[in-house]
């Protein structure tokens, strides 16, 4: 078969592969040539096939497991038999036969069973194609999923298939800007779990996880130093339900997680709730978070009523950031995305770094190169800190607060010009010399700043530079730079449609 897979129960067949010897590429190769060829791009979005190609892995799986020997067998999550009579299925018949599964399986009411949270979270408000798309579906399950013994396929490259595929719907997840979704490239997260440490023996969380890239870079992360990891080690929250489906298969295709194990992702505001995200087991606590939230969202307004633990209330970064700051265990890690405003803004951002500073060891800010996230029209900055427990003394629990510049005269995109893993090994290593985290040095990207000088700025500003000398930014394209002034004509103007109706009428 083309691109190198075989066909067939793993038979090692004259110039096929078994499925043992399958790469993640070539997966995500061959699911994408039958899209552009054997479906209707205009009728089925990119996002909508890779969700479909979830579902189905999901109960091929299920299945295969079903129909081990007893020993290592595994209790269906669908209804025994589920997958073979649904591969039989055609024209009206499968629309009916996978909108039943799908209704079975995502029935909320029974997402309080441990053994039915997966299924909920995956198949939750899933419906199937589009009656007239049932000829391409029905080709793709008896062509691409049934054949083949998926279980046979090595789970990393199971994984990775999964997660090039979003990487390859980045277009698609950018557009969902009633929930402020988008894709944190590979690299600066890799570059995270080196600078957090991150091991086998952390819990990490990720109370905004979209589609769980932050906790596959982790887990990676933690199995490159033990091939056991507990069920607990992973755990994640959305408000969009999409983002948790997809967040929840790409932790299964990674992990080969038991799909009766009680879900590691929740769909939540994780905002309204006074801990670090919704969790099913009860006595773990996170070790290490990552956050990447939403900058802005046109879907979901922050609601100052919510919470009466927060230092002050501001807009969704800022709350993130504060969230994790006040409802972290001590000694937990965490590094979260920020938008520039968040470091130099008034009001609530002002009050939440000055007690970020006393509160939290806050001990690295990396400036990010600019166009990362260019949809969304804002410069992105990272915070790293452990959360500390108060001093006896009153002192701030940060000392120094070392700012490194990966912006000044570096600009990427997602697309024509990525960030590659080299963009950050000056970085990494500036943060973790080998004599130990003591004997940090300055250097023309890396500068510390003392505590006490950022306290005496005026608002606790930490709108901090690198160099010593004073640099020309780089702003970007003049395209990007309209978007940006767009984005902020369009808040501007949503602020001033809240007074407008909160004026009377006469």
């Amino acid at each position: 078969m083309a691109n190198g897979l075989g066909r067939g129960n793993g038979a090692a067949a004259a110039g096929v592969q078994p499925e043992r010897l399958w790469k993640g590429d070539a997966i995500a190769d061959r699911f994408w040539k039958f899209y552009r060829e054997e479906t209707s791009t205009r009728a089925i979005t990119r996002l909508q096939f890779l969700e479909h190609v979830g579902y189905l892995l999901f109960l091929k799986l299920d299945h295969e497991r079903a129909q081990r020997s007893a020993r290592f067998a595994h209790p269906p999550v669908a209804p025994v038999d589920a997958w073979p009579n649904l591969a039989l299925l055609s024209g009206d018949a499968l629309h009916t036969g996978l909108s039943a599964l799908m209704d079975d399986l995502g029935d909320q009411e029974l997402s309080d069973r441990p053994d039915r949270q997966t299924a909920s979270v995956v198949f939750r408000d899933a419906q199937p194609w589009d009656l007239d798309r049932m000829a391409e579906l029905n080709k793709l399950i008896v062509e691409q999923i049934d054949p083949y013994r998926w279980l046979s396929v090595p789970q990393a490259e199971l994984g990775r298939a999964f997660s090039r595929m979003l990487r390859d719907c980045r277009d698609d997840i950018d557009l969902k800007i009633d929930t402020g979704q988008t894709l944190t490239p590979l690299p600066i997260l890799n570059a995270i779990t080196k600078v957090l440490g991150v091991g086998p023996e952390d819990i990490v969380i990720d109370p905004a996880c979209g589609t769980g890239t932050t906790l596959i870079a982790a887990y990676n992360a933690m199995l490159a130093a033990n091939r056991q990891l507990a069920p607990t080690a992973l755990a994640g929250a959305d408000l969009d339900a999409q983002m948790c489906r997809l967040a929840m298969l790409n932790i299964l295709l990674h992990t080969g997680r038991p799909f009766a194990d009680p879900a590691p992702i929740r769909l939540a505001d994780t905002l309204k709730r006074k801990s670090p995200v919704v969790r099913s087991v009860s006595g773990v606590v996170p070790t290490v978070a990552i956050c990447n939230p939403p900058f802005k969202s046109n879907g979901v307004q922050p609601d100052a009523t919510m919470r009466d633990d927060f230092w002050a209330y501001g807009d969704f970064p800022t709350n993130f950031l504060q969230h994790l700051a006040i409802t972290l265990p001590q000694g937990a890690r965490a590094a979260v995305f920020v938008p520039d405003g968040v470091l130099f803004g008034g009001g609530a951002a002002a009050t939440v770094r000055q007690n970020l500073l006393r509160n939290c060891d806050v001990h690295t800010l990396l400036r990010l190169p600019t166009g990362l996230f260019h949809r969304k029209g804002v410069k992105s900055n990272i915070l790293f800190f452990t959360k500390s427990a108060p001093r006896p003394s009153g002192e701030p629990a940060t000392k120094d607060l070392w700012v490194y510049d990966a912006r000044t005269g570096n600009h990427h995109t997602d697309t024509g010009n990525p960030v590659t893993e080299a963009d950050f090994e000056d970085f990494v290593a500036s943060c973790l010399p080998e004599e130990g985290f003591a004997a940090r040095t300055e250097s023309k990207r890396f500068r510390r700043y003392p505590v006490e000088d950022l306290l005496a700025r005026p608002k606790t500003s930490l709108d901090l530079k690198a160099h010593l000398t004073p640099e020309l930014g780089d702003f970007g394209s003049p395209k990007e730079i309209a978007f940006e002034v767009a984005d902020l004509l369009d808040e501007a103007a949503a602020h001033f449609r809240q007074v407008a109706e909160a004026l009377p009428g006469q």
